[in-house]
């Protein structure tokens, strides 16, 4: 018996861990999620077939009760750099090599998940591809499948468990980590404790070396059940600090003032293990002229399929500064 897929990938390579940790997470959902949530991030239609469950089957000779049958074939290609089919080269040599498996299939399908935002042309009208393959090569991008999931997830009439939630909540979340979701510039954090210490300290603090995307800006708080109308801009990320006396003072000697003096805070506060190591965010302070403020906090509004209240992160969620300053009021607004 085959051993199921390690939850999440530990592959080095982004396109190898992100391919296989999507895959982990399919093959631990029902089939009939996985289907849907393809055939809703590209468009795809019924032709998408996997198991089929018929009644009184009318066959030659004989009518059986009933038949269950499966017969598909999904490829997957998976990108996680944009415009690499732009031009000719390994990319695409890669795509006319696996569209070969799906001559003479026509229940086999060839997936390609890229963080392009619109699908590359070449994709749209490969050449090199025999006729038949080419209509049955997919394109959607990981915003796609992300809405897609989303979407599934926030549909009040749908009945979700919660180990499929988890896990393709944890999915969303590798795809925001590896910044695979457009041009977010802002993270929201889950932060009962955090807030009031960043109103006290203009920081964040977390465990070390916790993955945050490079070309974030900005750094936003989310407590009781609201985002917080504070934004602050984000000044410099120390992945890995030792919180001591030592620790302070090889801050404060090479001009790490903030820094520095947040140690020391934290450790006179008691609110930190004395000589572990945290890491730091470092943030304009609220009343910094770079901090964003919003009229008014967005209110939470996220649901579960049973009606039940869920928590718009848990950890951290990305989205882009525009939207939080367009005057949204609900977070099903962002």
């Amino acid at each position: 018996m085959n051993m199921p897929n390690p939850l999440f990938s530990t592959y080095r390579a982004g396109e190898n861990r992100v391919t296989s940790s999507t895959i982990a997470v399919f093959e631990r959902i029902d089939l009939s999620t996985v289907k849907e949530l393809l055939q809703n991030a590209s468009g795809i239609g019924e032709e998408l077939r996997a198991v089929s469950f018929e009644n009184q089957v009318v066959e030659k000779g004989s009518v059986p009760d009933a038949r269950i049958t499966a017969r598909f074939t999904w490829w997957f290609e998976t990108k996680t750099v944009p415009h690499g089919y732009d031009a000719e080269g390994h990319d695409r040599e890669q795509v006319r090599s696996h569209a070969a498996r799906l001559v003479g299939d026509p229940d086999a399908y060839l997936f390609v998940l890229t963080p392009d935002a619109a699908q590359p042309t070449w994709l749209a009208d490969p050449d090199g591809v025999a006729e038949d393959a080419a209509s049955r090569i997919v394109w959607f991008s990981f915003a796609d499948l992300t809405r897609s999931i989303r979407a599934h997830l926030e549909d009040a009439t749908r009945l979700v468990p919660e180990q499929t939630r988890f896990l393709l909540s944890e999915l969303i979340a590798l795809y925001e980590a590896d910044g695979l979701l457009s041009a977010d510039d802002t993270v929201v954090v889950a932060a009962r404790n955090a807030w009031p210490e960043y109103i006290r300290h203009g920081a964040y603090v977390c465990q070390p070396d916790r993955s945050f995307r490079a070309d974030i800006t900005h750094f936003g708080f989310y407590a009781q059940g609201e985002i917080k109308p504070t934004i602050a801009r984000i000044d410099q990320y120390l992945p890995s600090v030792a919180f001591s006396d030592e620790g302070a003072a090889e801050l404060r000697a090479i001009g790490q003032h903030h820094a520095a003096d947040l140690v020391t805070a934290l450790l006179q506060e008691g609110s930190r293990d004395h000589d572990a190591a945290y890491g730091i965010m470092l943030l304009s302070r609220e009343d910094d002229p770079r901090t964003v403020q919003l009229d008014a906090p967005i209110k939470n509004d996220t649901q579960t399929s049973t009606g039940r209240g869920w928590a718009w992160t848990l950890g951290q969620r990305y989205t882009r500064l525009e939207k939080l300053t367009s005057g949204a009021r609900w977070t099903s607004e962002l």
